[in-house]
């Protein structure tokens, strides 16, 4: 099993030689010096995209490269062969073997397929090959061929080296420990492609250091870690130098943003993520302007994905304000007709400033991609209580019975909270419903459980509930009654009532309590009280059944 990837290399410098004199250009484009100089400029701007993860920028310049490599090297079916062996494949080293899977499937479908979990070896690359060598036998024609190479060669001295195909594929991170240990994360599983390895650290730096160009200030020995972003929002995270056990040991993590647009209709009818009850329930909360947190505790749940679905529930005639770390939500892109502004933090504003752009620009639903921030959930709940606004954001819980703890916590961190009990009082006023997910054993992602945060530091007088039929007043003292009850009890000002909760048991979701009236209340500001009765009939008739199996 061959690989040379000084032949690579020396492909890539006689390339890119090219690309760069004049004369040479000229002569193999044939085209006159002013078209020359201006494709040539072009090229080095495409490279610095190419790297910063722009997929046209790389296509662009991989087509450059098959061109030229077909010219250069008078390449046909034979000639190839001293490079890439498509008659005996397995001859080839499971690096090459491993990139013809990839251009044939993305790398998700393989993970699927073959159920591979902890790692995948080069044994194991063959075995798949051996599995599906007749549909890459029939995929690879001669242009296919070339574009493997140009990919290949491409990759070895201007892209991401071994890990360059993998950044535009189907999956959660890219992770690099020293120049022997690759590995990738999907759905929450670390698997080591161990048939991967860099020929030497100095390829490991070279990639952090194209990677994080858009940081502020340069990855080298006087900033020894650093976090930056790609412009297809890839977070990236580099550390070396003197901050890690040896010198050889470069940590590199690549991120991947690449979120596809999924519906809360397909989460319900495809992906068995929601039933219709909580369909029902989280369009109805988008319409009443609700304020709503995605958590979840695992890495790679679509945390990112659920807070998008709930965005494009949010009624087109409101305008949106999204405050992202890297924009990497992307919501913009996914829903162009939509009425968005998203900033992103960086050192030149600070959190509260980018909060009070929003709110200038008449922003009356804000989200926030995740809480990371002590800032942004201050903030964030801030404007919950000033202007009434809807608000959704991600945050890590281990369940939703921590957040307002969590949240308080990084609220105390501020300069605008030094009282615990305020603290919580406000997420209470400030924050409706917790949508907590979870994995299951077999992989699959469901809403665990929706959660209401119910606020309790109410006035408790016959005033309040003086108006509407005896019946009402009646209910409303009940529930005035109940509410300062459990106040006395518990010492906080909120409660968690859980609305909706799945059953591991049986794979349903079961209707728990009913919504409380200040939530129905807030709602109604927006949406028509026959819309809510029917939802509560809905939520009733389920809960009277046991559960909701309508679509479960």
């Amino acid at each position: 099993m061959f690989l040379n990837d000084d032949t690579f290399s020396a492909m890539a410098r006689e390339v890119d030689n090219i690309l760069k004199d004049v004369d040479r250009y000229m002569q193999v484009y044939r085209l006159d010096r002013i078209g020359a100089e201006k494709e040539i400029g072009r090229y080095s701007q495409l490279k610095n995209q190419a790297a910063l993860g722009e997929k046209q920028a790389r296509d662009w310049l991989v087509g450059q490269y098959s061109i030229l490599l077909k010219q250069l090297y008078r390449l046909d079916d034979e000639s190839i062969k001293e490079y890439i062996d498509f008659e005996d494949i397995e001859r080839n080293h499971s690096r090459i073997i491993f990139e013809m899977l990839l251009d044939v499937y993305d790398l998700s479908e393989i993970i699927e397929k073959y159920q591979i979990q902890v790692r995948m070896s080069a044994e194991q690359v063959l075995e798949i090959y051996r599995a599906e060598k007749d549909i890459i036998r029939k995929h690879f024609d001669m242009a296919k061929k070339i574009k493997l190479l140009a990919l290949l060669t491409y990759g070895r001295e201007y892209g991401q080296d071994v890990i360059d195909t993998l950044q535009h594929h189907n999956i959660n991170e890219i992770g690099v420990l020293d120049k022997d240990y690759i590995y990738i994360v999907y759905k929450g599983s670390k698997i080591h492609l161990q048939f991967l390895k860099f020929s030497d650290k100095g390829v490991i730096e070279n990639i952090q250091k194209k990677t994080t160009q858009n940081s502020p200030v340069n990855y080298d020995q006087h900033n020894i870690t650093l976090v930056a972003a790609k412009n297809n929002s890839s977070r990236i995270t580099v550390a070396g130098y003197d901050i890690t056990p040896t010198e050889e040991d470069y940590y590199y993590n690549e991120r991947i943003f690449n979120l596809k647009k999924i519906t809360l209709e397909e989460m319900r009818d495809t992906y068995r993520t929601i039933d219709e009850l909580i369909y029902r329930f989280l369009v109805l909360n988008q319409q009443g302007r609700g304020r709503h947190f995605i958590t979840g505790s695992d890495m790679g749940l679509g945390k990112s994905t659920f807070l998008n679905a709930m965005l494009e529930k949010v009624p087109d005639k409101w305008g949106i304000g999204i405050l992202d770390t890297q924009n990497e939500l992307q919501s913009r892109k996914k829903y162009p007709w939509k009425n968005i502004y998203t900033l992103i933090e960086n050192p030149k504003r600070t959190i509260a400033e980018c909060f009070e752009q929003m709110l200038k620009a008449a922003r009356d639903v804000i989200y926030v991609g995740e809480i990371t921030k002590p800032g942004e959930v201050a903030e964030l709940i801030n404007a919950s209580l000033r202007l009434n606004s809807g608000v959704g954001a991600t945050m890590h819980s281990l369940s939703p019975f921590e957040v307002v703890t969590n949240i308080r916590n990084l609220m105390m961190r501020t300069d605008m909270y030094n009282n615990a009990e305020v603290a919580e009082s406000d997420i209470a006023r400030g924050l409706d419903l917790v949508i907590h997910l979870a994995k299951l054993n077999c992989g699959r992602i469901v809403v665990e459980s929706v959660v209401e945060i119910e606020y309790l530091g109410h006035e408790y007088n016959v005033g309040t509930q003086s108006g509407g039929t005896f019946k009402d007043r009646l209910s409303g003292l009940i529930d005035l009654a109940r509410l300062a009850i459990l106040k006395y009890l518990s010492g906080k000002p909120y409660r968690y009532n859980v609305i909706i909760q799945y059953s591991h048991g049986d794979d349903t979701w079961n209707a728990v309590n009913e919504p409380s009236r200040d939530y129905f209340d807030r709602l109604a500001k927006y949406v028509d009280r026959k819309d809510i009765e029917a939802f509560r009939d809905f939520f009733i008739n389920g809960k009277a059944g046991g559960q909701n199996s309508e679509l479960a």
